[in-house]
């Protein structure tokens, strides 16, 4: 994938190169809905938290019509696209056939992208976000789900810390993060590990953001040096992206 790098002058003699990133997620579309993002990109690259449709003709379409302003729309699949967690893998499948068409949309379901030295890495997560409408979740299937997802976030970052061409790591859920990231409401009494656990395997301290979706309220808070930001459109109209910007 070719990117255009640009210099931003912060100290005399010194450069860093900044790559901005436009975060978005749970459009939660239906078939009454209507989806025009024209006129409001505001960075290259598109990062999307899930929660797209869970039509998959609508998930075409958004993918499609964001192809066409971003040079790179990267997506993790959220419990809107996987209603029904027994169909998982069938449904994984149609979404890597579905970004294969497109030249530069990446399904980031077992798929790294590095964007000129920022690994992108991304899972559902499956922790405390399967919605209040679905059917009450398999707990075995849940439970398998989570592992496999948790087990590949862990191994890859391990492995990335020793990547050279890696400079930055962005890591994109569907879920929260952990306890930490509710404002305001007492999260349940579910004893299940978090994906934040993860963290004890960035030695090398490469991970700056951590992008998820699910979480209504807007967030943008630094903790223990990294970044996490939520930007759900849910019910908010208008809704735009929000911009993270990555420093090398």
């Amino acid at each position: 994938m070719l990117v255009e790098k640009g210099l931003t002058p912060l100290f005399p003699h010194k450069y860093y190169m900044i790559f901005g990133f436009d975060v978005i997620s749970d459009l939660n579309l239906t078939q009454n809905d209507e989806f025009d993002w024209s006129g409001k990109p505001t960075s290259l690259f598109c990062i999307i938290a899930g929660n797209i449709s869970s039509d998959i003709r609508i998930v075409t379409h958004v993918l499609k019509h964001l192809s066409t302003l971003y040079r790179g729309v990267f997506f993790i699949d959220g419990t809107d696209e996987v209603l029904n967690m027994h169909l998982r893998d069938n449904i994984v499948d149609d979404l890597q056939k579905i970004s294969s068409m497109m030249q530069n949309v990446v399904y980031l379901h077992n798929n790294v992208v590095v964007v000129d030295g920022i690994a992108l890495v991304g899972v559902n997560g499956w922790y405390k976000n399967y919605l209040e409408s679905n059917d009450l979740p398999d707990e075995f299937q849940l439970k398998c789900n989570r592992y496999e997802d948790f087990s590949y976030l862990e191994k890859t970052i391990e492995k990335l810390q020793l990547h050279n061409d890696v400079k930055r790591i962005v890591v994109i859920t569907n879920c929260v993060p952990s306890d930490e990231l509710y404002f305001g409401e007492s999260p349940s009494a579910e004893q299940d590990i978090h994906p934040g656990y993860v963290l004890y395997k960035d030695t090398e301290h490469k991970i700056t953001h951590w992008i998820y979706g699910t979480y209504k309220k807007e967030v943008d808070i630094i903790k223990d040096n990294v970044n996490y930001v939520n930007n759900g459109k849910f019910d908010k109209n208008p809704y735009y992206a929000k911009r993270i910007e990555v420093i090398l």
